[in-house]
């Protein structure tokens, strides 16, 4: 009798300052292939994740998601144990659940936060691979004019550095998009329903242009409107980005 196969959904929190990012590679270690390569161990045979999405290298995640199939008998808690006891401590499975086999970890997305971190002092040995570092005052009031401008639903061709040969629609719905001040950083949230290569990094770079008075909120939506990938380039480092949360379909 063929073993029932079951789709397990798994949320995980790594930092990435020390991998090439989380999509598979050729010959540079990413978190796809080193859980990829403890689940093949556990099964004997080739096993294949499906993420969310990529982040890039350096970029950090409090809650990507990913599935793959499994006909083991193993329980959800006994996944999260499993896993983990294999994993490297610089990636952590936080849960595990059965999923429908139509369910997609990509496909099946209805949201996703990414938050950005910079800090007000001089980078250190502690915050160098996880924060962006700022001194400079920063016109918040300038700022958040310009995110205001960003909200909604653009093509952000501009703002992204996919070619539009190979993804013609460069809409986007960005649901939110804000700075929050929490004392010794500042924290850039952005919720939307889809973010493009770099998207997130070009968006924050050009807020923070603004706050130093580099541009002002009215070039933000000039360079918005002309949809040009020439229009700005721009981008901060990655190690200040994490992705916090991946919404789904029903939940």
């Amino acid at each position: 009798m063929a073993k029932s196969v079951k789709r397990v959904l798994c949320t995980v929190m790594y930092h990435g300052a020390h991998y090439a990012g989380w999509q598979i590679q050729d010959t540079k270690v990413s978190i796809q292939s080193t859980i990829q390569m403890v689940l093949s161990r556990m099964h004997h045979h080739p096993v294949k994740v499906t993420g969310s999405g990529r982040t890039d290298a350096g970029v950090h995640a409090f809650g990507q998601c990913f599935h793959f199939d499994t006909e083991l008998d193993i329980s959800e808690e006994r996944w999260v144990y499993a896993l983990n006891s294999q994993l490297p401590k610089d990636i952590k499975i936080l849960g595990a659940q059965f999923v429908d086999s139509r369910f997609h970890a990509r496909f099946s997305v209805v949201s996703k936060q990414y938050d950005y971190l910079v800090f007000k002092e001089e980078g250190n040995p502690f915050t160098y691979q996880t924060h962006l570092s700022i001194t400079q005052e920063l016109d918040l009031e300038a700022m958040n004019k310009a995110m205001g401008y960003l909200i909604g639903t653009h093509d952000f061709t501009s703002f992204c550095a996919n070619s539009l040969e190979e993804m013609p629609n460069q809409v986007r719905t960005l649901m939110n998009f804000q700075c929050i001040d929490e004392d010794d950083q500042y924290r850039f949230v952005l919720i939307g329903n889809g973010f493009m290569r770099y998207m997130v990094r070009m968006l924050v770079a050009v807020v923070l242009d603004v706050g130093l008075n580099k541009l002002t909120p009215l070039d933000v939506l000039d360079i918005l409107d002309k949809k040009d990938k020439r229009a700005y380039s721009g981008i901060v480092d990655a190690c200040g980005l994490y992705l916090m949360e991946v919404n789904y379909e029903g939940e």
